[in-house]
């Protein structure tokens, strides 16, 4: 029964030189790349600076606020007059440095009407000073224009 499956004289040479492969491939390439994923940054970092489920206010997140309003001014000219919101935004500890920060500036170009940009900030506190921008890193920035109700127009 057994001469049945083996049609060919080498299938158990082949048989075991691919376990062989598989075995060497698994410890030598795969396993040690799954190692540096886990061991990277990513997923590293202390413990007690895990994040909240639920929205929060502080000032970690008051000074991710200020970075990520830092952020978003260095993306437009030197000439042009940004009033960002002081309140009305919302902002999530998300663990580890992280944060994310979600608010409004308002945009008036030289000569042009004001435009609102809502934006979304992800940003990581890489340790130090929390004032230094040069500790902080932009991961993501998102700004759409958002319609501003026209004023009423004087009678």
């Amino acid at each position: 029964m057994f001469k049945k499956f083996i049609q060919n004289p080498y299938s158990l040479l082949l048989l075991a030189v691919y376990v062989v492969a598989l075995y060497v491939l698994l410890n030598k390439a795969i396993v040690p790349f799954v190692m540096n994923v886990v061991n990277s940054e990513t997923f590293s970092g202390d413990p007690s600076q895990s994040g909240q489920v639920s929205e929060v206010h502080d000032n970690r997140t008051a000074m991710a606020l200020l970075q990520c309003n830092r952020f978003v001014k260095d993306k437009f000219d030197e000439d042009v007059n940004l009033t960002f919101a002081n309140s009305g935004y919302s902002s999530w500890d998300i663990g580890y440095g992280r944060f994310i920060i979600k608010s409004h500036v308002d945009v008036t170009e030289p000569s042009e009407p004001t435009v609102r940009k809502n934006f979304v900030c992800e940003i990581k506190h890489s340790g130090g000073d929390l004032d230094d921008q040069e500790n902080w890193d932009l991961k993501g920035l998102a700004m759409h224009d958002v319609s501003m109700a026209a004023a009423p127009a004087a009678e």
